[in-house]
């Protein structure tokens, strides 16, 4: 198989499964399916890349010592959240914040104690980061990101309350990302 025929290949799955999404170039222009919250969640997340501000070099070395050993905890447990509510979605996910037409609702695994658990995810990947920095550049970042995941999944159970009756109860029963932090976590 020649390189051509094998991008083309690559090209075609990958406008498959964007269109599965519901990724149109009209949606773009027009944030008909929430892609604006999108592009900004991946901004948000690209910009956690930029150098830490204020400099950690007039620290003691054992507060640096401890922010780094914290952030990197509070980072990959917010990784394996990420990648167990990742799996289980499996074939509903979409990045998007409204549900794809053929998809199911779950309830269960990581989805049974969080409505929300990649976001959760997202948000301690993102506070690992601030505390292993000590950035303030950083701690901005990470309540930016909260302000739009948050945003983005009420748009979400918006639409899931929509598309599937019993979602109603869900909201009632399971905390949307954190349980007890209120801006985190928005049952009546």
């Amino acid at each position: 198989m020649k390189i051509k025929d094998t991008i083309n290949i690559l090209v075609n799955n990958i406008v498959k499964i964007i269109s599965k999404w519901g990724f149109t170039k009209k949606g773009l222009l027009k944030n008909s399916k929430g892609e604006w919250y999108l592009f900004c969640q991946v901004l948000l997340i690209l910009l956690h890349l930029i150098p830490p501000f204020p400099d950690k070099e007039y620290l003691t070395y054992p507060i640096n010592i401890c922010s780094i050993v914290i952030g990197i905890t509070i980072a990959i447990k917010g990784l394996t959240i990420a990648l167990k509510a990742f799996t289980d979605l499996g074939d509903n996910l979409s990045p998007l914040p409204y549900p794809m037409k053929e998809s199911i609702l779950i309830t269960t695994n990581s989805y049974q104690d969080c409505r929300h658990p990649l976001y959760k995810g997202l948000l301690y990947i993102s506070l690992g980061i601030c505390i292993f920095t000590l950035s303030l550049i950083h701690l901005f970042l990470f309540i930016s990101l909260g302000f739009i995941l948050k945003s983005k999944a009420l748009k979400e159970e918006e639409k899931l309350k929509m598309k599937f009756t019993e979602y109603e109860s869900y909201i009632r029963e399971v905390p949307a990302i954190i349980k007890n932090i209120k801006i985190l976590d928005w049952r009546s």
